[in-house]
């Protein structure tokens, strides 16, 4: 498109990528990345990549653990192995949860490496680590998922940098110096400054069903330094909530976007044209409209 080549936007400082998955199939999907990146791959002898190469450290296991918060102590209680591991055979006993009432739950996302290392518990914790990486694999929980019915919240948790009824600054970089305003123009610098995009075949027109669910800051809580719930490891428990409804649908073009599965094998530059214009719709909104959308 000539608009597109007319007025891109400036290259992003620093880019991760993220393979999300509900499947075991991660690490042979790492595997065939990295040995692309090692120039191994026949159609592209010479390429070679240190940065796309995955290490079995890199390759980690989500889940959700319920924060009970009373009023004079928050402890952090994992409730069942539904929670913790991915053995869809483990979740019997789990069905009966009420999706609606776990909605009003403050559910804690955590990553669990494959490997011997750390529980990264908390969404301050998780962007920290994802922000700090070039390319890293996580198995979601699909029994949390399928157990709540299939809502959004509980699927793949995307990160948003903007909150709602405030306008997110920006000075057109996906990774450095932009702050956050609300509507009284409260400014809040973010270290968390990164624009996350989930593209997923499972993503649909229904605020009640998707596998990707919008996590948004709450203003006044974590990356400006004021008080947040911690768990007993002292991760940042709630400076990030849960998106619903029609609020959630329009971020759909900005940071979900539904991936007809075929039609990247026929459109090589498919998934990059798409990225260029979740990354156009965004800065648009948070520049006032000096973009138009430019990909059909």
């Amino acid at each position: 498109n000539n608009n597109n080549n007319q007025n891109p936007l400036p290259r992003p400082s620093k880019v991760t990528l993220v393979l999300r998955t509900f499947g075991t199939d991660l690490p042979r999907v790492a595997q065939c990345i990295s040995e692309f990146a090692k120039g191994n791959h026949p159609s592209y002898p010479n390429y070679y990549n240190e940065d796309l190469i995955l290490e079995e450290r890199d390759l980690l296991c989500s889940s959700w653990t319920m924060m009970a918060t009373t009023s004079t102590t928050t402890a952090t209680t994992r409730r069942t192995k539904t929670m913790t591991t991915h053995d869809d055979n483990d979740n019997e006993n789990n069905n009966q949860d009420d999706s609606n009432d776990d909605e009003k739950k403050e559910w804690i996302y955590e990553l669990h490496p494959s490997s011997s290392g750390r529980i990264i518990s908390g969404d301050e914790n998780v962007l920290d680590y994802l922000q700090s990486k070039t390319i890293v694999g996580i198995q979601d929980c699909y029994p949390f998922w399928r157990d709540r019915k299939w809502a959004p919240w509980a699927g793949k948790p995307v990160w948003a940098r903007s909150v709602v009824g405030g306008v997110e600054g920006s000075d057109g970089r996906s990774s450095s110096s932009i702050s956050s305003s609300s509507s009284t123009a409260a400014t809040i610098t973010r270290r968390h400054n990164h624009h996350h995009i989930l593209l997923d075949d499972n993503i649909h027109n229904d605020p009640n069903d998707g596998a990707g669910g919008i996590r948004i800051p709450i203003m006044g809580v974590g990356d400006d330094g004021s008080s947040a719930t911690t768990t007993e490891e002292g991760s940042s428990a709630s400076s990030y909530e849960a998106l619903h409804g029609k609020e959630a649908l329009e971020m759909h073009g900005k940071h979900l976007i539904r991936v007809p599965t075929i039609r990247p094998l026929l459109e090589d530059d498919w998934f990059v044209r798409q990225i260029e214009d979740a990354r156009k719709r965004v800065f648009d909104e948070e520049t006032g409209g000096r973009y138009e959308k430019v990909i059909e």
